[in-house]
């Protein structure tokens, strides 16, 4: 199979093209240096010249805090952008997998909620992210699965695991949010996940996440564990749990995140990894 992957330089779309190579997928995946999403010409004629089977559209503006302060950018990129993928994808008459939030979401759920649950986004990167939703089944709903996922992090880029590591060798004491409730998902289990549907001919709304339910300072509890021993200083680290409200952040964001994956266990054929399996996989991949 022949996949047009945007957003490869990502933490995620780093995960899918690693494992695509490996089982032997051509993957071309331009920078954005080579072809922006924002710019429908640019995407035809790529699109026309590697003739992909599947297209992958990781690309986003992800940075939900900027957002607040630069929502024409974040609007041209996640739904504009969004638009002229799947316009993309019906002129080539292939199939797209368009990765989404859980910050479509306002978090005032208290059980795990499924894709036919009503959305409502309460940030600017969450209204941007439901527009590139909107706009993807308006225009090729024929062929596109929309995957949400939440919480993500991997060995690549800058993700919550990372942060906590370079805090816990500096500080003494570690504040965490303990009142938001999410589910923490590999990347490199989401990419493995997102490579099988890619073989399937799944349509709509598909919600993947690790499973299992946890506050922030649950997961950073877990990673202080794993790693015990392995940093300097790490047991006599205090971790706090404090509220949203000891950070002002300029957005805010859902109080709970977790998501029913059981369309996703269905499609598959097997159950999501449990969060912990991929903190450890995500841990042992950095050599913890």
């Amino acid at each position: 199979m022949k996949i047009l992957l945007f957003g490869g330089t990502g933490q995620l779309g780093l995960e899918i093209k690693k494992r695509a190579e490996d089982l032997n997928f051509e993957v071309i995946s331009p920078v954005i240096s080579e072809v922006d999403i924002t710019d429908g010409q640019q995407l035809s004629f790529l699109g026309r010249r590697v003739k992909p089977q599947l297209v992958i559209n990781c690309a986003a503006y992800t940075d939900v805090d900027k957002a607040e302060a630069e929502p024409d950018l974040a609007f041209a990129i996640n739904a504009a952008g969004s638009r002229n993928v799947a316009l993309l994808c019906r002129e080539l008459n292939c199939r797209l997998i368009h990765i989404s939030t859980d910050f479509v979401f306002d978090g005032t759920q208290s059980a795990p909620i499924n894709e036919q649950q009503p959305t409502n986004p309460i940030s600017i990167y969450g209204k941007t992210k439901l527009e590139g939703e909107r706009e993807i089944l308006e225009q090729w709903a024929a062929a596109s699965l929309i995957v949400r996922t939440s919480s993500l992090h991997g060995a690549r880029g800058g993700n919550f695991v990372h942060t906590m590591l370079k805090l816990f060798a500096e500080r003494e004491v570690v504040r965490v949010v303990n009142d938001r409730t999410m589910s923490a998902t590999w990347a490199g289990w989401l990419a493995e996940a997102i490579l099988d549907l890619g073989r399937l001919k799944a349509t709509g709304i598909v919600h993947a996440s690790c499973a299992g339910a946890l506050t922030w300072f649950d997961f950073a509890s877990a990673i202080k564990e794993q790693v015990q021993g392995k940093i300097p200083n790490v047991a006599r680290l205090k971790l706090e749990a404090v509220s949203s409200e000891a950070f002002s952040l300029p957005a805010p964001r859902p109080k709970y995140s977790v998501f029913d994956c059981t369309h996703l266990t269905g499609l598959l054929g097997r159950s999501p990894i449990s969060w912990r399996e991929g903190l450890n996989s995500h841990l042992k991949e950095l050599g913890y």
